[in-house]
């Protein structure tokens, strides 16, 4: 398996969505050589398993943002769960779904890890692709989610509701984490269509608010955990505001690659279930699994909130996900955001 390392200010700005995920474009992160080479590339059914060390292998192309939810995937190759199935993957990391998304239509990536609402928005426009596994989910418990809304420990800002016309640092406008934020200020009474939201990377969040810059930071860990124990105030759960199950990143693929290599498909899909349930019965590995590609401290990966597995794509919390998207103004139809998204492979 290919592996890149990468800093954790790199992590936090090369992430397109929440989750757990973000936004942004990485200034150090390894992205896609195939993505990168642009069409003279080779697609990932040209490379085959030419590029393993075991030629029994198939690798499976993966391009993914260099966040908490993908170390499941890296446990269950270090596990030998992929090669059960004569399987490798090469995780290559990309700036993001503007870039990998492109590219899995173009063959070069087999899957593709990416934010929920991008996966609406791709579907809306009426991009082939189809979500066949979720890449993680809100934790669903009040307080100890792994994205929150923080302000200064002396704000008068007391709920969501008091955002009305203050500045909300966001990783993108209209990205997921905006989407979330709206939900939480309409929750508690407040008009989302007051607020003043901000595009800053993750790791200058917290240091904008303490400036003053911004009246609230929209974060995700390791930086929530960070910027409590400094002693700023969480306000809100905003994921959890979505839907209590709210499924915030998804594993993508192609219908032609659904269609042409099923079987290849259902087997990687098993094989993620098998590494999130891993992952989630053996947290402690987990948290260590992100030192081989993030620059996370140790110790702050031992305390941080992390990302919640679950399976099946729950139809309330998928169509709650999509309504908050559209009610966000990122896709103009929820339903044709989510009409053929989600496909059961494992029927």
């Amino acid at each position: 398996m290919k592996r890149t390392h990468v800093a954790l200010a790199t992590v936090a700005a090369s992430m397109l969505l929440l989750t757990g995920c973000g936004s942004g474009s990485p200034s150090g992160a390894a992205t896609s050589s195939s993505a990168a080479a642009g069409a003279d590339a080779p697609t990932a059914s040209q490379a085959g398993s030419s590029d393993t060390p075991d030629g029994d292998l198939q690798t499976v192309h993966v391009a993914a943002v260099p966040v908490v939810d993908v170390a499941a995937i890296y446990l269950g190759e270090e596990k030998g769960f992929f090669a059960e199935k004569g399987m490798t993957i090469d995780i290559q990391f990309t700036p993001g779904s503007s870039v990998s998304i492109p590219a899995l239509l173009q063959d070069q990536y087999d899957v593709v890890y990416t934010g929920s609402v991008n996966a609406f928005q791709a579907r809306e426009k009426g991009l082939p692709v189809i979500a066949v596994a979720e890449g993680g989910r809100t934790t669903g418990e009040p307080g100890a989610d792994h994205g929150g809304i923080v302000v200064p420990e002396d704000s008068t800002i007391e709920d969501a509701g008091d955002l009305e016309g203050r500045s909300v640092a966001v990783n993108a406008v209209k990205g997921l984490h905006e989407a979330a934020i709206r939900q939480s200020v309409k929750k508690a009474g407040g008009d989302p269509d007051t607020v003043n939201f901000l595009e800053l990377p993750l790791p200058d969040m917290q240091p904008a608010m303490e400036r003053g810059d911004v009246d609230a930071i929209s974060t995700s860990e390791p930086f929530l955990g960070n910027a409590k124990d400094a002693g700023h105030r969480l306000i809100a759960d905003p994921y959890i505001d979505v839907d209590p199950e709210f499924v915030t990143a998804v594993y993508l693929t192609s219908e032609q690659k659904w269609a042409e290599d099923p079987q290849f498909v259902k087997d990687f899909v098993e094989v993620v279930k098998r590494s999130q349930e891993y992952a989630t019965e053996n947290p402690e590995e987990f948290r260590t699994e992100l030192s081989n590609f993030t620059e996370i401290d140790p110790a702050t990966a031992k305390t941080m909130i992390l990302t919640k597995f679950g399976w099946g794509f729950p139809d309330q919390a998928m169509e709650r996900g999509a309504q908050a998207t559209e009610e966000a103004g990122i896709i103009a139809d929820a339903d044709k955001g989510l009409e053929g998204l989600v496909v059961d492979v494992q029927e």
